[in-house]
């Protein structure tokens, strides 16, 4: 899905890492298709695409580059239907100008590891990260939507996130459903005062946020906005739409 827009970022973030000569766009397409035609990929599966440096000891190498591509089995989680309950947590989320969250780097996926496993350590099913300034920045692997008086509010790209093609593709998506989007701030009280919200991400999809630090969103349980856009996003993934 979207497998172009995934690929352009993925070359953004080599130029910015500085990495040497990577893969194409075209030759790690051709990498995809020939990896799931070849493994006879008939179910929901997960593609993971990775460019490295393959060298030793030197933390400013440029190359050589390696890379590959992985094609696995995995079926959508129950949580786009159950959802999830969440928490604020005590980590913050790294900054523009020392770890760059725009860049599509596994380094960055460290401040994710961190809040996933505090919230698991205290009993919530994932973590929600806050920039410094104490605004929403998104959750560890995922953008965050709320919605208030039928509005769809989203941090905006400036607030410490990956640009998220899940996150883009849902904006587009709910202005053709005549849903008014909004891309802004989001205060940590803002977050108990949204009558639903959810999680998005090319992993997860979309899976509804029922409570932020056991503070129910709405009536505690997936919210409409939440469940008409799952329903138009999964005909669009599956080709019916």
């Amino acid at each position: 899905f979207r497998i172009s827009e995934h690929l352009e970022r993925l070359q953004f973030s080599a130029r910015v890492i500085e990495l040497e000569s990577p893969p194409s766009s075209d030759a790690f397409k051709q990498q995809i298709l020939t990896s799931l035609s070849s493994n006879n990929c008939r179910s929901d599966t997960y593609i993971r695409v990775q460019a490295h440096v393959d060298d030793w000891g030197d933390m400013t190498a440029t190359g050589p580059v390696g890379s590959y591509v992985v094609c696995r089995n995995r079926e959508r989680s129950s949580a786009f239907t159950n959802g999830k309950h969440f928490a604020v947590s005590s980590w913050r989320r790294n900054s523009d100008d020392a770890s760059p969250p725009r860049i599509k780097a596994t380094g960055n996926y460290l401040n994710s590891r961190l809040v996933g496993l505090e919230a698991l350590r205290n009993g919530f099913d994932g973590g929600i990260i806050l920039n410094h300034d104490g605004t929403v920045s998104e959750g560890p692997g995922g953008c965050l939507f709320i919605v208030r008086y039928d509005q769809l509010i989203t941090p905006p790209v400036s607030a410490g996130i990956l640009e998220s093609i899940t996150r883009q593709t849902l904006l587009d998506l709910a202005r053709d459903l005549g849903i008014e989007t909004v891309e802004r701030n989001v205060g940590r009280t803002e977050l108990y005062l949204a009558q639903e919200g959810f999680y998005c991400g090319t992993g997860q999809e979309i899976v509804p946020v029922l409570s932020v630090d056991r503070k129910p969103l709405g009536l505690g349980k997936p919210g409409k906005i939440t469940r008409l856009l799952q329903t138009a996003y999964d005909k669009i993934v599956r080709c019916e739409d």
